[in-house]
């Protein structure tokens, strides 16, 4: 009789257990499931929002987002008509016009050296994240991506900067608008080599950065060495080469002849003043130097001071200035 009992005991405790197992599953399952804009999601796209894949996961985007944190590519997310409500960083001159625009204040949320403020982008609640991860990096996919949906691009050089525009069109159902974005782009490239006609293959075109302590010329993954290759104008041979993970080469001044050319656009830059006025100091004693005044570019005055913010930018609208710098400087004015 006690061990019928014992047996009926252990049956009941095994049919138990069995329900137990099963919720614990079913619990873990539910508990494990990964939302909307996780790396490993694979939700289905509804009314509410569209399926975009990118760099780092893919995320289910509303389809009409109205509280925007762009983190990387500024420009490219204003040329595509963004308004945002905070961004990463400090705005160039050059596009504090567009945010002037803006119906409410925008808000920084932190610095691109140390990376985005989540406090702040919780606080402003916002409804799509747009970056890159350049400086967020694929390890704040996770964290953002608990805030709002959040779609990250990544790319191997800033000369690169129409693949992030794409992708932020596509984010944002605004591909008709990156398309004409860029065939504008196209048309004034086409335009510019009409106008330059036989010397746009004769001219080479150097590209020089002076740093208060240091020299460095831009290779042509980088974002000013991109425009001058879709503009189809030729670069010294140093200058006329791709490097992964590398824009620019730094230079002694002995090595000023490197930079000999055609034509040579030159900029200083420093993201604080005290550094600015450093970097204008050294070009102002460059250009005493004895081996710069030897160049040929330098003796022929064929060499333009042009604007760091525009020069070192990152999408359309710094492209189309840079654009305009070409025309003035190779085609109004040569």
């Amino acid at each position: 009789m006690i061990r019928l009992l014992q047996q009926v005991n252990w049956k009941w405790r095994s049919i138990c257990l069995g329900w137990l197992a099963f919720l614990f599953v079913m619990v873990s399952n539910a508990a494990c499931t990964p939302n909307t804009t996780t790396q490993s999601s694979t939700p289905s796209p509804t009314a509410e929002c569209r399926m975009v894949q990118h760099s780092v996961g893919e995320t289910c985007v509303p389809l009409n987002p109205q509280r925007i944190v762009v983190l990387d590519n500024l420009d490219g997310a204003l040329a595509l008509g963004v308004k945002p409500i905070a961004y990463l960083g400090t705005a160039d001159p050059f596009l504090m016009t567009h945010l002037d625009n803006t119906e409410e204040p925008v808000e920084t949320i932190g610095l691109t050296e140390t990376g985005p403020n989540l406090e702040a982008i919780v606080r402003l609640k916002p409804d799509l994240i747009l970056g890159m991860t350049w400086h967020t990096g694929e390890s704040m996919y996770q964290p953002l991506s608990q805030i709002a949906p959040t779609v990250l691009v990544d790319v191997d050089s800033d000369g690169q900067w129409k693949i992030p525009l794409t992708k932020f069109a596509e984010a944002l159902g605004k591909t008709a608008e990156a398309e004409k974005i860029l065939a504008d782009y196209s048309a004034r490239l086409a335009e510019f080599k009409t106008a330059m006609g036989d010397r746009l293959d004769q001219l080479t075109v150097s590209i020089l950065r002076v740093y208060p302590d240091a020299l460095a010329f831009y290779l042509k993954n980088s974002f000013p060495g991109s425009i001058l290759d879709d503009a189809g104008l030729k670069r010294p041979p140093a200058q006329a080469i791709d490097r992964t993970g590398q824009n620019q080469q730094r230079i002694d001044k002995e090595l000023l002849p490197m930079l000999e050319a055609d034509v040579m656009f030159v900029w200083t830059y420093g993201h604080t003043k005290e550094i600015a006025q450093n970097a204008q100091t050294a070009l102002s004693q460059l250009k005493t130097n004895p081996l710069w005044l030897a160049l040929d570019v330098v003796q022929r005055n064929q060499v333009y001071d042009v604007s760091s913010y525009h020069w070192l930018g990152f999408g359309p609208i710094a492209a189309n200035l840079v654009l305009d710098d070409l025309f003035k400087y190779l085609v109004e004015g040569f």
